[in-house]
């Protein structure tokens, strides 16, 4: 069964990736070439099938950046994946036009806290939403906690600095790194997400609060000596992928300068962290995470991939 089609721009663009994706099942290679017509002629064939097409960054968006459009009328059921290396990254604004979700950049020397291409083509083949423990050593604690109030969050933010106690230069970055990621998830999630029936804020920032009778707000983390993973679902799942796409690429122009709710926050969670992941049930829940280094050579300002889902409630038969 041919679950992933890898689309290339030439031969050259292959060699680049063949390593990396070697080993994934049900994988199709296809270079593109000066035609993609005939590219799309084959994912119709398997259209039946394919659950992602992964396309190089070589081909899109600035060879063919009308391929995305085409893409999804041969194969409408497929999750696209932008896969891009060398440390660069394509511009955000034709992503977000075009409502690519998925953006993985690999270095050109792969690293042990790389993100695995092979294991984020099986996430998306298999439609599992990102999970803390994925990118943790095996047996690492995960420290979970659920708010009552607003009162919570400094408590919180001291629980994880203690879980990162050390000495030196880079586990002081990594506390200080970690504190506000901590604090913009926990302020997005108490005064960003609730909202009322016609879409506006509840709660102001800053305000004190207690979490209301149905509310959930629940932060996790933890910590296996390398990498720190973090986690914030709220039950509210006001947010939609769309919109997360718009705040990155509103956020990114040189002459942004705005702090609007859920805008400028998530923002600076997705530049501070290595990876990002932003999972959303429309009415039921949202979870916004990912991880970072201790030894993270990545500037704030460094290309950064992301990982936004979409799940739709399970309806019962």
């Amino acid at each position: 069964m041919q679950n992933v089609a890898v689309l290339y721009l030439d031969e050259d663009d292959r060699k680049v990736w063949e390593g990396t994706l070697a080993g994934v099942p049900g994988l199709v290679s296809i270079t593109v070439g000066s035609d993609p017509t005939v590219s799309l002629q084959s994912l119709r064939s398997m259209r039946s099938t394919l659950r992602v097409v992964a396309l190089s960054a070589q081909l899109y968006p600035g060879k063919y950046s009308e391929l995305v459009p085409m893409l999804r009328e041969a194969c409408p059921g497929a999750e696209l994946l932008l896969v891009s290396r060398d440390g660069s990254a394509p511009p955000l604004k034709p992503l977000f036009a075009d409502r690519i979700r998925h953006l993985t950049i690999s270095p050109a020397v792969e690293e042990p806290h790389s993100e695995s291409l092979p294991a984020v083509i099986a996430m998306l083949v298999e439609r599992r939403p990102w999970e803390i423990a994925s990118c943790l050593r095996e047996g690492t604690p995960v420290h979970s906690y659920r708010l009552d109030s607003s009162e919570d969050k400094e408590l919180l933010i001291g629980q994880l600095e203690r879980v990162l106690s050390g000495e030196g230069e880079e586990m002081e970055l990594l506390r200080q790194k970690g504190s506000l990621l901590a604090d913009e998830l926990l302020e997005n999630a108490m005064y960003n997400a609730p909202r009322g029936s016609r879409g506006d804020r509840l709660f102001s920032k800053g305000q004190r609060r207690a979490m209301l009778p149905q509310e959930q707000i629940t932060f996790s983390f933890g910590f296996d000596g390398n990498t720190l993973a973090l986690k914030l679902t709220d039950n509210w799942g006001s947010l939609e992928p769309d919109q997360v796409l718009e705040y990155l690429t509103r956020n990114e122009e040189p002459s942004s300068m705005n702090d609007d709710a859920g805008g400028r926050g998530l923002f600076i969670i997705w530049r501070f962290l290595d990876q990002f992941h932003v999972d959303v049930e429309p009415g039921q829940r949202t979870t916004v995470g990912g991880q970072l280094q201790l030894c993270s050579k990545l500037e704030p300002d460094s290309p950064r991939g992301f990982h936004i889902t979409k799940h739709m409630e399970e309806k019962a038969a």
